[in-house]
This record gives C-alpha cells, sequence and structure tokens, in this order.
C-alpha cells in the first residue's frame, strides 16, 4: 500500500522540525532514556508502541526518538481548537478517536497506516492519570495488537505525573520523566498467543504508580502553588467523609467542614490528612459514589457543542450546571434538563473539561470546580 502525497509531505516537515522539538522538549522536562534489548529507534519496520499516559506531553517525547514518525491515536475534540487542529490535520500523523468509545473508522486508519510501512502509537488508557497510577486500558487494543500482526512495544513513563500533574493548575520546577522502552511481545510470539496472555503482558509492562517511583527518587518538584487544583480531584474528605468541602491556596489546602488542614511537600506528597497519596485516596472515595449521587453538585462553565463532520467548535456561552437526582441541569446560554442515564461517553479530557454525547450533539463543558464528582455519577468506568 502506497503512501500519499501528504504522508510524504508530512514526513518531510516532521523531520525538518525534530531539532526544533528536541530542544523544545529539553527545556519543558529532563528525560532519562532506557532501552531493552530488541529495541532500535532506527528501525523502518512498522510496529505497535503502546505507552502509559502520565502527563500531557509524554505524546511528544515517547516517540521523539524514533527515526520514523509514528501515526498517532489522538481525541477527536482536539480536532476542534487551535493549534492543534492545524499541527494534527497538516503536519503530525494523527488518527482520531472519541474518547471512551470503541471506535472502527480508527482501528482502520491504524491498520492502513501499518500496511503503508509506518509504526504506530497509542495511549491505551485514553487519558492521562489524575491520580498516578495506570488505570482502565481498552480492551479493544487487545484485539488490534492480535490483528495487526507486528511487534508490540512498550514504553513506561515514570515521574511525569508527579512533574506536571494533570490537576495541577500551578508549574512544578525540576521537572523529570524516565521513558523506559521495551518488546514486549514479538510478531513471531504474538501469532500463537492467546488473548489473556497479551491482556496480562501488556497491563504489566504498562503500569506504573508514580507515588511508589517517587519514594524511590524522591526527585525535588518545588513550587508556590502545588495544592492548587486538588480540589477538582478529591470530593470526599478522608476525615469527616464530607463531600466536595476541599478548599485550595498556594501549597496548602483544608476541609471547609472539619477545618483539617493540610499541605502538599515539594515531594509531591500530601500531609495532614489521613492520606499522603491521591492514588489511595482516590481508592478510598470511589465506593461513595452512592452518596455523590444524592448530593447536588454545582459548577459553572462554558459550553461548547462540538461537530464532528467538519471539526467545528460551537461555542455556546456560560452556563451554570448542576447535578440533582440524576439529571444534569443547564441554565444561562443553555436552559435544558439532561438525564443522565440518556448520556454516552462520559469523560474529562484535559484538565477539566467535561465532555458527552446526548442525543445527536456532543456537550463539551469547562467547569470551573467539581469535575471529578461530576464525572463520578455520570460513569463507573474511570
Amino acid at each position: 500500500m502506497k503512501k500519499t502525497k501528504k504522508e510524504i509531505f508530512q514526513d518531510v516537515v516532521l523531520t525538518i522540525i525534530r531539532p526544533l522539538v528536541h530542544i523544545w522538549m529539553f527545556f519543558d522536562m529532563k528525560v532519562k532514556i532506557n532501552k531493552g534489548e530488541g529495541v532500535n529507534f532506527k528501525t523502518k519496520k512498522p510496529y505497535i508502541m503502546l505507552a502509559n499516559h502520565t502527563y500531557l506531553f509524554d505524546v511528544v517525547q515517547v516517540p521523539l526518538r524514533w527515526k520514523v514518525a509514528s501515526y498517532v491515536v489522538a481525541s477527536q475534540t482536539l480536532f476542534t481548537i487551535q493549534p492543534t487542529k492545524f499541527l494534527f490535520t497538516h503536519i503530525a500523523h494523527i488518527i482520531p478517536k472519541s474518547k471512551g468509545a470503541s471506535d472502527l473508522r480508527t482501528a482502520r486508519g491504524l491498520i492502513s497506516a501499518v500496511k503503508k510501512g509506518y509504526p504506530i502509537l497509542i495511549f491505551p488508557e485514553g487519558n492521562s492519570t489524575f491520580y498516578g497510577s495506570t488505570k482502565y486500558i481498552e480492551e479493544s487494543t487487545m484485539k488490534l495488537i492480535k490483528k495487526l500482526k507486528v511487534d508490540v512495544i512498550t514504553c513506561n513513563v515514570k515521574g511525569g505525573y508527579l512533574s506536571k500533574p494533570r490537576w495541577a493548575t500551578g508549574k512544578r520546577k525540576k521537572r523529570r520523566a524516565e521513558l523506559n522502552y521495551e518488546l514486549t511481545i514479538t510478531k513471531e510470539e504474538l501469532k500463537e498467543m492467546p488473548m489473556d496472555e497479551i491482556r496480562s503482558k501488556i497491563h504489566k509492562a504498562l503500569y506504573n504508580n508514580d507515588y511508589d517511583y517517587q519514594r524511590m527518587k524522591m526527585i525535588k518538584h518545588p513550587g508556590k502553588t502545588l495544592a492548587e487544583g486538588l480540589e477538582n480531584v478529591i470530593y470526599i474528605c478522608s476525615e469527616c467523609k464530607a463531600i466536595n468541602s476541599i478548599k485550595t491556596s498556594g501549597n496548602n489546602f483544608e476541609c471547609t467542614q472539619c477545618n483539617t488542614k493540610g499541605y502538599v511537600d515539594e515531594y509531591g506528597f500530601l500531609h495532614g490528612f489521613k492520606f499522603d497519596n491521591l492514588f489511595e485516596w482516590d481508592k478510598y472515595q470511589k465506593p461513595f459514589k452512592g452518596e455523590v449521587e444524592k448530593e447536588v453538585i454545582k459548577s459553572s462553565g462554558f459550553l461548547n457543542f462540538l461537530r464532528f463532520e467538519d471539526d467545528a467548535r460551537i461555542p455556546v456561552g456560560e452556563v451554570e450546571l448542576i447535578y440533582k437526582e440524576g439529571k444534569f441541569y443547564f441554565s444561562g446560554a443553555l436552559d435544558e434538563i439532561v438525564e443522565l442515564k440518556d448520556i454516552r461517553n462520559p469523560v474529562i479530557t484535559l484538565r477539566r473539561d467535561l465532555s458527552f454525547d446526548y442525543g445527536d450533539r456532543h456537550f463539551i463543558i469547562k467547569l470551573n470546580r467539581f469535575g471529578a464528582s461530576l464525572l463520578r455519577v455520570a460513569q463507573n468506568k474511570y
């Protein structure tokens, strides 16, 4: 299968700008590379590379050292905003995927890319981690691996989460990440390997808990606003079980109900509450879904509708979103009641953008607060 003229043009442009991207990434974060046996950055053979998703720019760092530019799977919502729309459409090799949904079009695009000799890169969690550990991996990824019949390379990214936490509104200094590349399954092994074994190998190769990694490395990430943003991911107080009661300022945070006070240290660990990390805190708060569903949750935000036929983002305006008894109540620029039982593919994109399908429309609301609890009442997957 031959490459298109557009693909050949993109290959040339990507080769030209690669040194500039290296410089950009050098100043963003210092990265240590560990290359396992059988991993060849100069290979021209197609392969599938899988990586855990720890921070925003690992999508740039992971494929950067490979000579042949990969086709990368990215959220379709990113095609609706500039400058990513221009970059994804005209410069990089990108295949869109609807977050949270199985997409046959995506699979066909990846199969076509491999037939043309391209490697492909997938972050099978679909979302970068909010709580520091590798999460749900789409089952469709395992089926795709079996179908493609090429080498499976994994890149386990460590350290990126605490360097640039997805929830954080403030920057950290001295950012570090470690990229560990392994040839996890050869194409010869893949022929006879049962699906359960593929699944087990991939899960083992990609699993990472950045808090465990940090306990070994103890890398300092100083900053002046280390706690800000926690109120968007912690929705149950570990001390009094109050819902959406966390308030942050600078490096400090507190519960407005029981007045417990804490802080985030320069290593990323929490102090003053029951848990010193968000991984354990999230495990604690997830069983409270029933209690959260009984609450009234309010957040303002800016609503857009996405139109994927032409990758357009249609502004609606400022809205007040209220969750109550299984429904989203919109007021302001949109006056509508949305039944949660009728929405599809609810997910948080970027830091706090709640998106979901409802009828023939795709909602995306840039929330001002309480993203995690609003997502929790809408789904059980993440």
